[in-house]
């Protein structure tokens, strides 16, 4: 029962995570370009997609460690909820998946919006469980 309890807090961070991505999208100091998931993917894929966001967050963090400090805390709150999240998935059926590295790149801008769209995606899916 405590481990359901544990999942249902990380499904609700995820509105953190939206709050977070909210106050970062408009950093114009920011001109990386990441690997970005295309938003038609299938739903089996939440896993290795959210997995690629939080990877390129990571890079999107190190780029940063020198930028504004609330910039940074968000970046890192960011990646973090998304690990606690990431391990409370089960769902292992990502081989048909595409790789993140073979996503297209695109500016940080696109990516951000991108990210605030599939954290949309799972949290209505997994209100839906």
């Amino acid at each position: 029962m405590s481990l359901y309890l544990l999942y249902i807090q990380a499904t609700s961070r995820l509105e953190a995570v939206l709050q977070d991505l909210e106050k970062i999208k408009a950093n114009s100091e920011i001109d990386a370009y990441l690997y970005t998931a295309d938003l038609n993917y299938p739903s089996h894929c939440n896993l290795s997609v959210i997995k690629c966001f939080q990877l390129e967050m990571e890079v999107v963090l190190y780029e940063s460690k020198f930028e504004d400090r609330n910039f940074c805390n968000s970046v890192h709150r960011i990646v973090r909820i998304v690990k606690h999240f990431l391990s409370f998935e089960t769902n292992t059926d990502t081989y048909t998946c595409q790789r993140c590295e073979t996503y297209k790149e695109k500016k940080y801008s696109e990516f951000i919006e991108n990210f605030k769209f599939v954290i949309q995606r799972i949290n209505r899916e997994e209100k839906k469980k």
